[in-house]
């Protein structure tokens, strides 16, 4: 977590359910206290490759996930971080920690980013941030990669042939159509120079309507 990096946690967290409908309370602890011990991603492999439950077990799995990441309390796992962190830190991590703190300080349900390597949004993303993280790319490697990472998803938008104030209003419109934002929500956009891997020095806030 401290330094950022993807965890995914895996192997016969729902065993049981190859065989059964429903899972034991010891594999619903197991996998809640995943998700609050830090993990960006959980994974089934037998529970869906040749279980006879596999819809169940994914559903079951997504309940459990969202019930406990219902339990963090962010402001604490953010100031935990933060206090963990060796200082001075990269102009991009900062921009990406005051967009979390910002984030938290408005209650906005969005922080989009325009990224070229994807780095920015896994900053971002290392502070565990309450509200839904935005990716907005043009490489299918980069939104690969950014799926295991906690609370992210992206947009793919050809960024050199749009300008910024079009990416934005497609992005929000796309937003709107995955329910992740509503008319009177505040989202924060974060960017720096289009093309320019690693020119992100820029926050602004965009009340949504």
């Amino acid at each position: 977590n401290l330094l950022g990096k993807p965890i995914i946690t895996a192997t016969q967290m729902l065993e049981s359910m190859t065989k059964n409908p429903r899972p034991t309370r010891a594999e619903v602890t197991d996998v809640a206290n995943a998700v609050l011990d830090g993990t960006d991603c959980v994974m089934l492999s037998g529970e869906t490759a040749g279980g006879k439950f596999p819809v169940e077990a994914v559903t079951i799995m997504s309940k459990i996930c969202m019930e406990a990441e219902a339990c963090i309390d962010h402001k604490l796992l953010y100031q935990s971080l933060v206090n963990a962190i060796k200082t001075p830190i990269s102009v991009q991590e900062a921009v990406a920690r005051s967009a979390v703190e910002t984030a938290e300080s408005i209650d906005a349900s969005l922080i989009i980013t325009l990224t070229e390597t994807g780095y920015t949004p896994r900053l971002i993303a290392k502070y565990k941030p309450r509200c839904a993280i935005l990716g907005i790319t043009q490489s299918d490697s980069v939104i690969k990669c950014l799926n295991i990472h906690r609370g992210v998803t992206c947009v793919k938008v050809n960024i050199n042939e749009s300008s910024t104030d079009d990416i934005i209003k497609y992005t929000i419109e796309e937003a709107k159509k995955r329910n992740i934002i509503k008319v009177g929500d505040n989202a924060i956009f974060i960017y720096g120079m289009k093309e320019v891997a690693g020119s992100t020095n820029s926050m602004k806030v965009i009340p949504i309507e």
